[in-house]
């Protein structure tokens, strides 16, 4: 594989077995690992390994600030980074792979970097990324020059200090692919009632035909939507979101999808060799970006996304606990979707509760809930009213008399 990936005459020199390279990083050393929701991630070096400190470790924030954080020091010091790449190029320029996410942080930080070089990548990749390398921390920080989601602000390109390469590993290891998600008649029910709205907000010309950029998290719910704008009037969508998946595609494959901006691919095994097979259909159309430019508030603000995340839970006052990245995409978007099926645990447990286990949404940020059971548009309600449309719209029958009552109570508590 070196004469077709590694491309550049010293970091050749370097190619060495995956223990060889594991062998080079200490015990209680810090690693970072590339990759974002498993795309990417290395997988020799951290098998050879063992085990293996990720950096950051189990690190609970908003997706956007991590490489903001890091490099401001909030996580300590970084010994290694482990980045999977797809070639390397001749002047020590890296191709990236199947993900962005903080790559570059990692090997800006890193005071050794070891390099994965996966053939599996298609080497087609080459041009596929735009890397943006004009981050600076407060008060340096400048504005993030993007105004249309397939706009290029960067290089294609990761960047490397030589000198801190220590190890090249060759591997030939796919993604994890993910199985796809079953979509029911709830899910079916629910995406109809999301692109309902969508209708609805054109007619009264709240939005225009092509809508606005979109950002759809992961889950049957999300799968449905697509599936349901292939079908819808609609036309000339972009999306502007972190993780491609497969119902992404087929948008593009339809032509209703012109393009779509990301930092990773969140694509199932069928998915992954759609897109390796034809990988030059979906250049200029698909861009992956770091995960601090694809999640950034401010970007996300200015395009005026429409965000459908799934939620696990609702409370009466609109609070939401939801899971993912939706906590960068929903608060800056210019409409977002909480969606989710009205009960939980064959129809035993209420999603829609008196107050959130965890709130990752306040109310002040939710504007639209969605069950199979109706819509509950929240913009521009009072507390009260919030409470009397989730209930009446999206709460299952069997349980909106026992959240009247609690409503009722917080009312009284005030």
């Amino acid at each position: 594989m070196t004469g077709d990936r590694i491309l550049d005459h010293a970091l050749a020199t370097r190619v060495t077995s995956a223990a060889e390279a594991a062998a080079q990083i200490d015990p209680g050393e810090t690693v970072a690992l590339s990759g974002f929701a498993g795309a990417g991630r290395p997988k020799a070096v951290p098998e050879a390994l063992g085990e293996v400190r990720e950096w950051p470790e189990d690190v609970d924030v908003r997706h956007s600030r991590v490489g903001q954080h890091a490099v401001s020091g909030f996580y300590g010091a970084l010994d290694v980074a482990v980045v999977e790449v797809a070639a390397i190029l001749p002047n020590g320029l890296l191709v990236p792979g199947s993900s962005v996410g903080n790559n570059q942080t990692w090997l800006d930080l890193a005071e050794q970097v070891i390099l994965e070089v996966n053939s599996r990548h298609p080497r087609g990749f080459e041009g596929f990324h735009d890397i943006h390398h004009g981050s600076r921390l407060p008060p340096l920080r400048a504005p993030i020059q993007l105004t249309t989601p397939m706009q290029r602000i960067g290089d294609p390109y990761l960047l490397v200090d030589p000198a801190k390469v220590v190890a090249v590993v060759e591997t030939a290891l796919p993604d994890p692919g993910l199985p796809p998600n079953p979509i029911g008649e709830i899910e079916l029910a629910m995406a109809e009632l999301v692109v309902d709205f969508l209708r609805h907000e054109v007619r009264h010309d709240r939005l225009h035909r092509s809508l606005l950029p979109l950002h759809t998290g992961a889950g049957p719910v999300a799968d449905a939507v697509l599936a349901g704008l292939q079908k819808a009037e609609f036309e000339h969508l972009t999306a502007y979101t972190d993780t491609i998946w497969d119902g992404l595609l087929d948008l593009l494959d339809s032509g209703k999808l012109i393009g779509v901006s990301a930092t990773a691919f969140g694509l199932s095994e069928a998915g992954t060799r759609r897109f390796g097979g034809d990988v030059h259909h979906y250049k200029g159309r698909v861009l992956l970006r770091p995960q601090e430019i694809s999640n950034h508030p401010e970007v996300i603000r200015r395009l005026g996304l429409i965000a459908i995340d799934p939620m696990e839970q609702a409370d009466i006052h609109g609070n939401v606990n939801a899971v993912g990245s939706s906590g960068d995409f929903a608060s800056n978007a210019h409409l977002n979707f909480f969606v989710a099926p009205s009960t939980a645990e064959q129809g035993t447990v209420s999603r829609i509760v008196p107050f959130v286990s965890r709130v990752d949404h306040t109310a002040h940020d939710v504007q639209v809930v969605v069950t199979e059971q109706g819509v509950a548009d929240l913009r521009g309600l009072s507390p009260a009213a919030r409470a009397r449309r989730i209930i009446d719209r999206c709460a299952h029958p069997d349980f909106r008399e026992q959240l009247t009552e609690a409503a009722e109570s917080a009312r009284l508590s005030r």
